[in-house]
């Protein structure tokens, strides 16, 4: 993304300079200090996204209401580590607004993001640059097929040669989340336990990290180790009492970990970074 910064000790013709290209569409990404929070009108913002939760809910208002004025929509997202919850929440209750939590996108989102932007890259490349290109795209679905020469293509372009999977609980690579449903509500994240260890065995304390409750403790999501994610599943069965399933958003957790339990314990213990690094807080403006 073409981008450029604002911050107060940018000389005022530099700022001006800059808030012009910003509205006129030269650039579409502004980075900024406080400085661009208030007094500056600026249209068809339709994303602000704040790298830590202000420490007074009049500067998250005036920095969420960058976007969706006059009467259109935008979306804010905060990024927040654990520590910061209550700023969030106090925001929440003196604002009058709830937020969404959600995790970090999945290996599965960046793909489809990235795959939508290189078909429209594509679709702009003018026919006369294609021809110059027809031979060797001949050859390639010769060699490989129309579909897998194409999927390769557009994987190329996307920069998704690679792609690691991440938890949605704490983004730390080369974890999946999981979700485990219970049919009846659980009072101590032991009972999981046993569930999983009935099918998985007891080697599975090797395997699960960062549990935490669902809301309203029906189940428990958890992170597993990426090369072990088969393995599970090809052992796993559903039954009326549980069912697992892979994780593809983040789902809504009970509001504080449960420290009686066997779960909590593992995630202590396991990777002590896992709840410091950052989640994100979602919330929808209109028209502030």
């Amino acid at each position: 993304q073409d981008a450029q910064s604002l911050h107060g000790d940018i000389p005022q013709k530099q700022r001006e300079i800059t808030l012009k290209g910003f509205r006129n569409g030269v650039f579409e990404v502004l980075i900024a200090t406080n400085v661009a929070a208030r007094g500056l009108d600026i249209p068809e913002v339709d994303l602000v996204i704040q790298c830590s939760p202000p420490k007074d809910v009049d500067s998250y208002i005036h920095r969420s209401g960058r976007t969706g004025r006059a009467g259109r929509t935008g979306i804010c997202i905060c990024l927040f580590q654990r520590r910061e919850e209550d700023l969030l929440k106090q925001v929440e209750h003196k604002a009058g607004i709830t937020f969404k939590r959600v995790g970090v996108p999945s290996a599965t989102d960046v793909i489809k993001a990235s795959s939508s932007d290189a078909k429209k890259l594509l679709e702009a490349v003018p026919p006369s640059a294609v021809d110059y290109f027809r031979k060797s795209a001949e050859e390639l679905i010769d060699e490989k097929g129309a579909v897998a020469a194409l999927a390769a293509a557009l994987a190329h372009i996307s920069g998704a040669a690679h792609i690691q999977q991440r938890s949605l609980l704490n983004s730390t690579a080369g974890f999946v989340t999981m979700v485990l449903k219970c049919s009846i509500e659980m009072h101590t994240m032991g009972y999981a336990w046993r569930g999983l260890k009935e099918q998985l065995g007891e080697e599975v304390d090797n395997k699960v990290s960062a549990m935490r409750f669902l809301k309203g403790k029906m189940g428990v999501c958890f992170d597993i180790p990426v090369d072990e994610l088969s393995n599970i599943q090809e052992q796993w069965k559903d039954t009326r009492r549980w069912q697992l399933s892979v994780a593809s958003e983040l789902p809504e957790l009970e509001e504080y970990p449960q420290e009686a339990g066997r779960g909590f314990s593992k995630f202590g213990n396991s990777r002590q970074g896992d709840f410091k690094r950052k989640s994100w807080f979602k919330s929808g403006n209109r028209g502030l």
